[in-house]
């Protein structure tokens, strides 16, 4: 019995990951003026943030189509069974989409668990790394997705963004508050709660929003498990984060880059730490 291992391109695994385990990608889509491509197979994530940066229209994304999930649910055969974590359905309609394509299933089709992550970027990308290990044990299903229903409520992620102007195209905040924030050089803190965006905290410089965070982290310090830092279009900052916390902790540190479906809405500069 084969269990295939489903997720979405915005939890930005690792190729390591996704190679050694052999996950399924499936990619939501990035829509500009005059190109469409699906996160991961057009433009590099050089490329679009650099139009992203020099260009004042907004970008939109969409999830992937019921047909997408239901092509791949097809090619089960009679034993298998697939499990499928996705982006919160909270920031997209993946998991709906998702879950139409089951509702498509006949009765007797192989069995298809699908699993809300209720986060996103390397939030969603631990849960699916831990699946994959657990499967790699023999661990049943049933038994992985109660694990990752523990995961979902530890999950930290906060991050910080660079320039408001993108939260202000994305209709995160008002272009009053944009202008005023950028103006007295405000550092929003965001985080995930119950799958959703939500303000963490504002302060006045990248120093103290960085140590802000360090402080929620220093908190976890003696149950951590993995840390990710995550950026947009930022790696020399992004490395130096993971340097001055490799120094600091002993467990796995990731280093990922962000992906345009994420990106378009934090925009480039965006530093992010996630943990569990």
């Amino acid at each position: 019995m084969t269990t295939m291992l489903i997720t979405d391109s915005t939890a930005y695994l690792p190729d390591f990951i996704v190679k050694k385990y052999g996950i399924t990608i499936v990619p939501l889509n990035v829509h500009l003026p005059r190109q469409d491509f699906k996160e991961g197979e057009g433009l590099s994530n050089q490329e679009y943030y650099q139009f992203l940066r020099n260009n004042r229209v907004f970008p939109t994304t969409s999830q992937p189509s019921a047909g997408e999930f239901l092509e791949l649910f097809k090619q089960l055969s009679p034993g298998d069974e697939a499990l499928v974590i996705l982006i919160s359905s909270k920031l997209s309609g993946t998991v709906q989409s998702a879950q139409v394509a089951c509702s498509m299933l006949p009765d007797d089709h192989p069995p298809v668990t699908i699993i809300d992550s209720l986060s996103g970027a390397m939030g969603l990308g631990f849960q699916v790394i831990r699946a994959a290990e657990m499967l790699s044990e023999g661990i049943a299903v049933n038994e992985i997705s109660a694990e990752i229903e523990t995961m979902i409520q530890t999950m930290q992620i906060y991050f910080m963004v660079d320039d408001l102007e993108y939260l202000v195209r994305g209709g995160r905040i008002s272009k009053l508050s944009g202008i005023l924030g950028n103006i007295l050089q405000l550092k929003p803190i965001l985080t995930v709660k119950a799958g959703e965006i939500v303000l963490f905290d504002k302060v006045r410089t990248t120093g103290k929003a960085l140590q802000r965070i360090f402080d929620e982290l220093e908190k976890h310090r003696h149950d951590l498990h993995k840390i990710t830092v995550m950026h947009v279009d930022a790696p020399e900052n992004a490395q130096q984060l993971q340097t001055k916390l490799q120094t600091n902790y002993s467990v796995p540190i990731y280093l990922v880059e962000v992906g345009p479906v994420i990106g378009t809405h934090v925009g480039p500069g965006c530093l992010a730490v996630i943990f569990y």
